[in-house]
């Protein structure tokens, strides 16, 4: 056996606490790098090829085991050494998915160009490629689109990496993935996963390059508008603007019946009510599902968004939408200035009376004096 051979060549090559440590490594069994340390009087001593040798032949034959162990140990020594020599092609590939999670690059370049079983860029369908994206690992993501033999497509898993890159916010391997020369990665892939999560985490930069990509962009309105609807919803008002005004594909401001203006009323954000509004083609209408967003907007007290919508230059919302929903919440909740805009509407003014006075009652019960009085004026 190897420890054996370890052992009888042991006094000539190694020193006596090495190899007192050699001989109770394999008295007791050790088999993760953990124990090792346990049982190793002289830790920082150890010849770290044997170890490694050692460690592997207790995990028959295995080496990313050891090698997890090792990297989660800071042993990057004893790293270097199992990757220098893998003992197959499988465990080399493993190894690889491994240290392109981490970012250790030259233990991926020492993979890829062992003597024997190296490991193969594409391994997996090219799951290290998707792992090194993932965390943003640009060295190692160039160095497998790059490899000599057996490079990763940057479409590989119909666009996994680019997903990945686009949702982590790692925008120099969006680019990179883009910008490859042999099988780039779709900016449209996934019916535009890429572009939807981007838009959500209000990466203009990700965002501008899927939009233009010179091959197989991304389509604004992908997926129904639902980037738009993403955006709108946290007030990424750059993302909403360049999806809005995309060359080609544009969102629908008036996607899915309107949605994205009612999130965006619900959250307040203002600025982008505006410009669902005013989109010069397919704009938002204020008065979308029969005032959804009015009634939002009264009941989180966004007073600017509610006079947004009543103002609207076309399709106005009507304040008494809903059998005055709008008044009712803005009455329970306190809101006096937007209850008085609801009132005195120019036109479609809400009902102090509404559902039966219930506007009255709740601003009765929540002790909201001046709406009261308000609402008592309106019914005389």
């Amino acid at each position: 056996m190897e420890g054996n051979q370890l052992l009888t060549q042991g006094p000539r090559t190694l020193p006596a606490e090495v190899l007192t440590d050699i001989v109770v490594l394999h008295a007791q069994g050790v088999s993760t790098l953990g124990d090792a340390r346990i049982v190793c009087r002289s830790w920082d001593s150890i010849v770290t090829k044997n170890i490694g040798r050692i460690l592997v032949q207790r995990n028959r034959g295995r080496m990313t085991p050891i090698l997890e162990s090792a990297l989660a140990d800071g042993k990057l020594q004893v790293a270097v050494e199992l990757v220098s020599a893998p003992g197959s092609e499988e465990d080399a590939n493993e190894a690889l998915q491994l240290v392109a999670k981490g970012g250790h690059a030259e233990l991926a370049r020492l993979l890829l160009e062992a003597p024997q079983h190296a490991a193969q860029a594409d391994c997996f369908d090219g799951d290290a490629l998707v792992q090194a994206a993932a965390f943003g690992n640009v060295e190692i993501v160039r160095m497998l689109l790059d490899a000599p033999q057996h490079a990763a497509r940057a479409d590989c898993l119909n666009g996994k990496a680019l997903v990945k890159a686009a949702l982590f916010g790692r925008t120099e391997v969006v680019r990179l993935l883009l910008d490859t020369p042999q099988h780039a990665a779709h900016a449209d892939c996934q019916d535009g996963e890429a572009l939807l999560l981007a838009a959500y985490n209000g990466n203009t930069n990700i965002v501008r390059m899927l939009l233009n990509a010179p091959q197989h962009a991304a389509y604004a309105d992908c997926q129904d508008g639902q980037a738009l609807l993403e955006a709108a919803t946290l007030g990424h008002s750059d993302v909403v603007r360049m999806l809005l005004d995309a060359p080609e594909h544009a969102a629908h401001a008036d996607s899915l019946d309107g949605q994205a203006l009612v999130v965006a009323a619900q959250y307040g954000h203002a600025e982008v009510v505006c410009m669902l509004l005013d989109a010069p083609q397919h704009a938002a209408r204020a008065d979308c599902k029969d005032g959804r967003a009015l009634v939002l907007a009264a009941l989180n007290g966004h007073t600017e968004v509610v006079c947004t919508l009543l103002d609207a230059p076309r399709h106005a919302a009507h304040a008494d939408c809903q059998d005055g929903q709008a008044l009712v919440v803005a009455a329970q909740c306190g809101h006096t200035e937007i209850a008085r805009m609801l009132l005195d509407a120019p036109q479609h003014a809400a009902r102090a009376d509404c559902q039966g006075g219930k506007a009255l009652l709740f601003a009765s019960l929540g002790e909201h004096t001046q709406i009261e009085l308000m609402l008592r004026q309106s019914m005389i």
